[in-house]
């Protein structure tokens, strides 16, 4: 082995202790969490250096006896560059509170993006600065170690290296995989730590060994962790109000239901409340669009907060104030893990789901959510009733007094239907919706009987809307969970408040907005930024925008465009850009670039929660 080829070992070798070090030093808050903290962050910091460095690391082995000084070169370059592009994330981190991604690199690398972010040609004259800076400092540094060490062994061979290297992968990634199972908090909050973090899932392998995933609110949540939620203590008026609340949220809800014809008992019972026609969902997903509603938070927080188990500061006000609380649901509460959000808090009593067949299961929850109001009205405490109905939901069933679209497909397996059988019988599948659409509305009519009877509106808040909407190609997909097209975000809002009146508002609104709404009612003095991104749904603003989520994106949805952006450090190119009808538009890139003020403001959005 020449001198060039010990020099460039201990270089690389080298380098994997700047990078680790580097990320030990993003992981510090995990120090405070106990030895666990610790042994996880130092292992993880290890594993992930290697993992980066591991393209320079792969060329030395390759090339090294072929081209010795070329490697060298290489390596130096390749190093140089590993280290920029983790001090930028890490910087990134610090400012906002996630990692480098799409939507970070689609903002900066667009014209005027860095000036809109607060830059300068200065800034940009000192990142140039710093790069050089860096590159130069490992030229230097594989100068110092060949001529210190060029007659040095480097330590160790490929294969004990590579025996660490597995050692290291196991021990982080299944950590971190009963972390999830058990709500190990030093695990989940440094994962996050960690860029391009590799999240594994080990719930079957657990289950077979009796481990059960962690749903009790005991566990021990540690506040040195990545949230800052709320901001400040909430705070509420010594008069604070406790009005009931009677919470009805469907999945798969499009807006353009609420007719007449299709939903009649919720068509009437919103002619004396509330009606908001220009609305969307957080998401175009139940976990997204349910999130959203609670939290008044984008999609980008999901899994932070699933990690934290940590509960929205709505449900934390009902239950400091002794809400009796009757949560009724059609469909799991353990994926999406509301169990482990929404509800962490809730007593498992209380939480009541029944997942036989979609409608048969909503019209048993209404006789259960309806005894529920009963028992709840008898005593002296103040109630959230919570009913989540699964009707809608693909496949879209029913019974025959429901059916008001008698051409509907008769026989329908999706999971065994192609693309050109769906094009061909989308007609005949929205019949099938229609139909599920008007046995929910059926069975909202019961509710709201039972709200006329017991006379409930003089002191009762009433919410109805969906989870999220459901496309049937109106754009160019089937059902939800797909593309961000206003089919699977629309969805109709109903609103009762008492003493507050009624009528019909075509400005844009958002679950985003619930919170903001409910807590004022409920007394909190808070400003609404202290929990929530949202805006007071009763105070009229045209000219906002809105945010809208899924697994990968955020939508920055505004008045006239939609610009859909990847929140993944993959996706750094797929930024989509709609009219806010989704249609395409010309020139993509000049739409961002006239709106980079309002990027910058969904950037700060995205970040409120996360401590800096």
């Amino acid at each position: 082995m020449t001198p060039s080829q010990r020099a460039t070992g201990w270089f690389l070798l080298a380098n994997v202790l700047i990078l680790a070090l580097m990320l030990a030093r993003t992981m510090a808050d995990s120090f405070a969490m106990g030895a666990a903290g610790v042994a996880f962050s130092l292992a993880a910091s290890l594993l992930y250096a290697l993992l980066f460095l591991s393209p320079a690391i792969l060329l030395s082995w390759l090339v090294a006896h072929r081209l010795p000084r070329l490697t060298a070169a290489l390596s130096v370059l390749l190093a140089t560059l590993t280290v920029i592009a983790l001090y930028a994330d890490l910087r990134i981190y610090d400012l906002y509170g996630f990692h480098f991604n799409g939507f970070v690199w689609n903002l900066i690398t667009t014209p005027g993006g860095v000036e809109s972010m607060g830059g300068s040609d200065q800034s940009v004259l000192g990142v140039v600065l710093l790069v050089m800076a860096i590159l130069v400092a490992e030229v230097v540094l594989y100068g110092l170690l060949k001529r210190l060490l060029g007659q040095a062994a480097v330590p160790g061979r490929r294969r004990y290296l590579l025996a660490v290297f597995f050692l290291l992968l196991c021990g982080v990634q299944l950590s971190y995989g009963f972390g999830r199972i058990l709500a190990w908090q030093p695990v989940l909050m440094t994962a996050r730590d960690v860029p391009l973090f590799i999240p594994i899932s080990v719930r079957s392998f657990a289950a077979s060994l009796g481990i059960e995933a962690e749903r009790s609110p005991n566990a021990t949540i540690h506040t040195t962790g990545a949230l800052d939620y709320p901001l400040h203590p909430i705070q509420t008026a010594a008069d604070a109000s406790s009005p009931n609340i009677l919470w009805l949220v469907s999945e798969s809800l499009r807006a353009d239901m609420l007719t007449p014809e299709i939903m009649p008992n919720l068509w009437q019972f919103a002619q004396q409340a509330h009606r908001f026609t220009n609305h969307d969902s957080g998401g175009n997903g139940t976990r997204m669009g349910v999130f959203s509603l609670f939290y008044g938070l984008p999609g980008n927080y999901w899994f932070p907060f699933l990690d934290a188990r940590r509960s929205p500061v709505l449900m934390d006000q009902l239950q400091q104030r002794h809400y009796r609380l009757g949560i009724y649901a059609s469909s799991k509460l353990t994926y999406p893990e509301f169990d482990k959000t929404v509800f962490v808090n809730v007593p498992g009593d209380k939480l009541h789901v029944d997942t036989q067949l979609s409608w048969k299961a909503d019209r048993h929850n209404v006789r259960q959510l309806l005894g529920f109001m009963d028992q709840a009205r008898a005593g002296d405490q103040p109630w959230l009733a919570y009913m989540f109905f699964n009707s809608p939901h693909a496949r879209y069933y029913f019974p025959p007094e429901s059916v008001i679209r008698p051409d509907y497909l008769k026989e329908f397996n999706y999971a065994q239907t192609d693309s050109a059988e769906v094009r061909r019988d989308i007609g005949k599948i929205k019949n099938r919706y229609i139909n599920a659409v008007h046995h929910l509305d059926q069975q909202l009519g019961r509710v709201f009987d039972y709200v006329r009877e017991h006379q409930l509106k003089k002191d009762t808040i009433i919410i109805i809307t969906g989870d999220h909407g459901e496309e049937f190609m109106d754009v160019s997909r089937w059902g939800h969970n797909s593309e961000l097209h206003n089919a699977q975000i629309h969805v109709p809002f109903v609103l009762w408040i008492p003493g507050q009146g009624q009528g019909v508002h075509d400005y844009p609104t958002s679950h985003l907005d619930l919170v903001s709404t409910l807590m004022p009612l409920l007394g909190v003095t808070n400003p609404s930024g202290d929990y929530t991104v949202g805006h007071n749904m009763l105070a009229a603003d045209h000219d906002r925008y809105r945010l809208a989520a899924n697994w990968n994106s955020l939508a920055y949805i505004g008045p006239d465009y939609k610009i859909c952006m990847p929140l993944r450090a993959g996706g750094m190119s797929d930024t989509a850009v709609t009219t806010a009808d989704d249609q395409p538009v010309a020139d993509a890139q000049a739409v961002i670039a006239g709106h980079q003020s309002s990027l910058v403001k969904v950037l700060q959005d995205m970040s409120r929660f996360y401590r800096k």
